[in-house]
């Protein structure tokens, strides 16, 4: 063989020594609704869904578009969210218009509601002598003696004053809508008919009976007909009592519960679903764990993540097998089952390779290969992987399960 035939042999190998070297990875991409959405979720009497859906390796963010304006939804669950509250404001906008809102409203609403906007635009001239209930003040403890962490979700104190409040989450549980929702849509059109209907006499059961489409929704995603009702019935500061009442018997130590209590990057709603979700799993151990975990909740899509990976837990408690406790790795909170496997659930999209999933799902199976007594490993997602990164996941011994949507339900 020439100098020049083994200086090319060697080029040739070294670069395909080096291209085997570098890792593949996959980038954020582009994806097209109308392949990965169903029919009623891409477009309806009152929205549509823009073409073009961006991935982040872990989130599909949607646009969506109605006649009340553009939102943005930063995950399929949040999205399927979205498209329902747009709708109730659909049926909100209806029953404004109707003959019976409309006479229900007369007889008190001048007063009532002039009063009531006076209260919130000039507070100091209107409070004397407006505020009572002292026994509850009391009974709330510190969600109120020493000011409550009020997420941007909540209303005033002095619409809770006035009562405005009280008849928003009447009126949001008739419509079957989260009344903390962060869709700016549905916020407009139930506060417009909240000020509308404060103070008359409306009964808003009855009201929706009369438009086409607006028998009473009860449900909302993300939770129970019972405890759509305590939303309804619980002011915040009630809520917040209640979960620091559940944490506490979970075990959970005032310091833990109180950084969890006051991080107002979550709604009361997600807050409470959360609790509740850990309530629910009376025999797993090392629940606190998990609210180490939540604390670290720094913006509104993690608080939201955080919520339904907690049901996720729940759900995989009651009807795949029982969680026997919770496991910090780092600052990933994981749990291990009855049968000593470690599970890991998230509530995702569309999971692609990237070098951060990499570094976390190391870092996860390298702590688990330390445990003695570990039997194996799964990993639950709502969404899918991408082929990638289910072939190195696999490689890393991981179980896949994709579409556990079902856990949340």
């Amino acid at each position: 063989m020439s100098n020049k035939s083994i200086s090319l042999f060697l080029i040739t190998l070294l670069f395909s020594l080096s291209a085997n070297a570098v890792r593949t990875y996959e980038a954020t991409s582009e994806l097209n609704a109308a392949a990965i959405l169903p029919a009623e979720l891409l477009s309806g009497p009152n929205h549509q869904v823009d073409s073009v859906v961006i991935n982040d390796g872990y989130l599909n963010i949607y646009t969506i578009r109605s006649k009340y304006g553009e939102v943005q939804a930063t995950s399929t669950a949040k999205l399927r969210k979205y498209i329902h509250e747009i709708n109730a404001a659909a049926r909100m906008e209806a029953v404004k218009g109707t003959d019976e809102f409309k006479s229900g409203i007369k007889e008190k609403v001048g007063d009532v509601v002039a009063g009531a906007k006076g209260l919130v635009t000039h507070p100091i001239d209107t409070l004397d002598g407006a505020i009572s209930g002292v026994g509850k003040l009391f009974s709330r403890g510190k969600e109120n003696l020493f000011g409550d962490a009020r997420s941007d979700s909540e209303t005033s104190r002095t619409k809770d004053l006035i009562g405005f409040s009280k008849t928003k989450r009447d009126y949001g549980f008739e419509f079957g809508v989260d009344v903390y929702s962060r869709n700016p849509i549905l916020q407009e059109q139930l506060d417009d008919i909240t000020w509308a209907g404060f103070g008359g006499s409306v009964t808003m059961s009855a009201l929706l009976m009369s438009i086409p489409g607006g028998t009473p929704i009860i449900s909302v995603t993300g939770g129970t007909e019972l405890m759509n009702k305590v939303f309804r019935d619980s002011a915040p500061a009630d809520l917040r009592k209640l979960n620091r009442e559940n944490l506490e018997s979970m075990g959970v130590s005032e310091d833990i519960s109180d950084l969890f209590i006051s991080n107002a990057n979550y709604t009361p709603r997600e807050q409470t679903l959360l609790v509740n979700a850990l309530a629910s799993m009376k025999n797993t151990k090392q629940r606190s764990e998990y609210i180490k975990f939540a604390i670290l909740t720094d913006n509104a899509d993690m608080a939201f993540f955080r919520q339904q990976q907690a049901q996720m837990y729940a759900g995989y408690n009651k009807s795949v097998k029982p969680v026997k406790e919770f496991i910090s790795i780092r600052e990933i909170s994981v749990a291990k089952s009855s049968d000593n496997k470690i599970v890991f659930n998230v509530p995702l999209d569309y999971m692609v390779w990237t070098k951060g999933l990499e570094t976390v799902a190391s870092i996860i199976t390298q702590e688990v290969a330390r445990m003695k007594d570990v039997t194996g490993r799964e990993i639950w997602v709502t969404g899918k992987f991408s082929p990638l990164a289910k072939e190195n996941l696999g490689k890393m011994g991981w179980t896949i399960n994709e579409g556990a949507q079902h856990l949340l339900d």
